[in-house]
């Protein structure tokens, strides 16, 4: 009874350390791939930037309109630090699709295809986003201008607003795109817009009020002017 009862502890113990000393050979070669492609990526990254920076391609940055541009898109880093950090996570990424090969080629296989069938969306999201982000701050410094030269009151939220309005219809496009359930974006959507359109409304109402009483205080000054005529004629 012991006996098979050590027995029956003792075999799949056997064999779990067996399967253990034949992957660490393996597990060992993953580690070593791992740690070299980090090491790998941060110093490319860190060659990159003295490279771009003495060759002077961060005064790309300095030019008024890619300024603006990228302070709106909130990139505050310079351009020789973003090519960085985009070479780095490459190299980062690849290193994974590396280490994964050597536990498993059919796995590797798995997510090359998946990422290759998945490069078409990703590709026509990020156009959609780029466009959307286009369009959204045209129309944004359109309605701006329109709003100062009536004098609207809100001139700046009532532009942040539209932006906001056609930034979030084209990021739901590009959600849709990426396939991350229509029916998720479509209630996102619905959400930003019925929270827009109030705050437009309130936009409106807070910027229309003063020109609502200018207007009215025109019409009662020509309606006094008008009277007055009539009396002195008389």
């Amino acid at each position: 009874m012991i006996v098979a009862l050590v027995a029956s502890v003792w075999d799949p113990l056997t064999r779990f350390l067996e399967r253990g000393v034949g992957l660490l050979p393996v597990l060992l070669a993953v580690l070593i791939v791992l740690v070299v492609g980090l090491i790998l990526a941060w110093v490319i990254d860190a060659m990159m930037r003295a490279m771009l920076r003495r060759i002077g391609f961060d005064r790309v940055a300095q030019r008024p309109q890619v300024a603006d541009t990228m302070r709106r898109a909130g990139l505050w880093q310079s351009p020789s630090a973003l090519v960085g950090q985009v070479t780095r996570w490459l190299i980062v990424v690849f290193t994974l699709i590396g280490a994964l090969s050597i536990l498993s080629a059919e796995a590797t296989d798995a997510v090359i295809g998946a990422m290759v069938n998945y490069l078409p969306r990703l590709a026509a999201a990020l156009l959609i986003f780029v466009v959307g982000y286009a369009v959204s701050t045209f129309f944004a410094r359109s309605v701006l201008l329109w709003a100062v030269n009536a004098r609207l009151r809100g001139a700046r939220w009532l532009a942040g607003g539209v932006q906001l309005l056609v930034g979030v219809f084209f990021a739901a496009l590009a959600l849709d795109n990426l396939g991350f359930g229509r029916e998720i974006a479509l209630v996102v959507l619905a959400i930003l817009l019925g929270g827009g359109v109030l705050a437009g409304a309130l936009a409106f109402g807070l910027a229309g009020k003063d020109l609502a009483r200018h207007t009215l205080e025109r019409m009662t000054h020509e309606a006094r002017d008008e009277d007055h005529d009539t009396l002195s004629h008389l």
